[in-house]
């Protein structure tokens, strides 16, 4: 059967039939028999047996007036109870039949619930790392939403885990190859013969160490976004005023390259945690200084489109640009885009992919400034229709 609710009604069905069966059948037998029969002899044995423990001057009849009451034993006729006997055989039938139907109905609840039992000891035996579906084809219909939403819940663990293992795996082999630069230029530096190729080794040696921190930092935002960790909370942001800062945290980066880092726009408002958003932002702003070109321009523009004013990021570089082909992989996480100007990590678009994901936000890609170039644009869902 498969429905929990028809095999508890049914076992239960079944032991309302049996607490009746039983009288029915001391009925017939009483009606067919009379009270000759060997089992009404043996009720009348038990209630005179357990009458006989009953104080001798109990008497169904009054002896005596006044206040007090006398009360005596009357021998019972051949084959008959008395009034003590009868009540005596009751009470031990009532007490036999509440025993019985308390074992029936122990073994219906046992019964019904075997499915869950079966469950129960199927997921104790699994192993550790085990996320194989749980199989609901023979459990009982009111059992079905849990089971599925328990292999739900087994496969948004099992996509954890293998994001973690992935992320794992990723991270050791980018850092690999930084972590060895830095060895080789390491021992270069003290190799050299003279304070020239010292001072370039050392120089070298700092490049490989700024790669390596950004490639560290992140990682470590990468993993606090799988993890879902906010620091903060949403809040409402200017992203004109936002923009500004994290403009100034690349202002001696940009001047090095000879790059101007324009913001323009007009201030607009989201919902959203703050350094996330300012995670999006840099990644953004490195993203087009790391692929604009030398004395280039990188624009910042904050403002709103359409008719439910919906606010939005971009940053436009003049660089080579990327194929077109490619603007949805860059996107994806360690995706190099091919013909970079400047290696990358291939992290830092998939988190601003995931940001905005994150936060309700589309991404929008196309071409830079003066017809070349590239273009992302962050759009958020609009404060009012929030």
């Amino acid at each position: 059967m498969k429905s929990l609710r028809g095999r508890m009604f049914t076992a239960l069905g079944l032991v309302i039939a049996v607490a009746w069966a039983i009288p029915i059948a001391m009925l017939a037998s009483y009606l067919t028999a009379g009270e000759s029969s060997s089992w009404q002899s043996g009720l009348h044995a038990i209630g005179r047996y357990l009458a006989g423990f009953l104080p001798a001057d109990w008497n169904p009849s009054s002896a005596g007036a006044g206040t007090h009451r006398y009360f005596k034993m009357v021998p019972a006729a051949s084959g008959t109870s008395s009034e003590p006997e009868s009540i005596l055989t009751a009470m031990v039938l009532n007490t036999v039949e509440m025993v019985v139907v308390g074992l029936l109905t122990w073994l219906a609840v046992v019964v019904s619930l075997r499915p869950l039992r079966t469950l129960s000891v199927g997921i104790r035996a699994r192993q550790p790392f085990d996320s194989t579906p749980l199989p609901n084809e023979s459990v009982p219909t009111e059992l079905r939403p849990l089971i599925e939403a328990f292999n739900s819940l087994l496969a948004r663990v099992d996509a954890a885990m293998h994001a973690e293992r992935q992320f794992i795996a990723d991270a050791a082999h980018e850092l690999r190859t930084p972590l060895a630069a830095l060895h080789v230029h390491a021992e270069v530096a003290l190799k050299a013969d003279t304070l020239q190729r010292k001072d370039d080794a050392i120089r070298k040696l700092l490049e490989v160490s700024n790669r390596t921190h950004r490639l560290a930092d992140q990682l470590l935002d990468l993993a606090r976004l799988d993890a879902g960790l906010h620091a903060t909370g949403r809040q409402q942001i200017d992203l004109m005023t936002l923009s500004r800062h994290v403009i100034d945290e690349f202002t001696i980066r940009a001047d090095a390259r000879g790059t101007r880092l324009i913001l323009a726009g007009s201030p607009c408002f989201i919902r959203g945690d703050v350094d996330d958003i300012g995670v999006l932002l840099r990644n953004l702003i490195d993203n087009g200084l790391r692929h604009g070109k030398e004395q280039g321009v990188i624009e910042v523009r904050c403002g709103q489109e359409g008719q439910a004013s919906a606010p939005f990021i971009e940053v436009c570089d003049d660089g080579p640009g990327i194929p077109i082909d490619e603007h949805a992989a860059v996107f994806r996480r360690f995706y190099r885009a091919s013909g970079a100007a400047t290696p990358g990590s291939g992290i830092g678009l998939s988190l601003v992919a995931g940001i905005a994901a994150l936060h309700g936000g589309s991404i929008d890609t196309g071409v830079g400034s003066a017809d070349r170039g590239f273009r992302i644009r962050v759009t958020f869902p609009s404060l009012i229709n929030s």
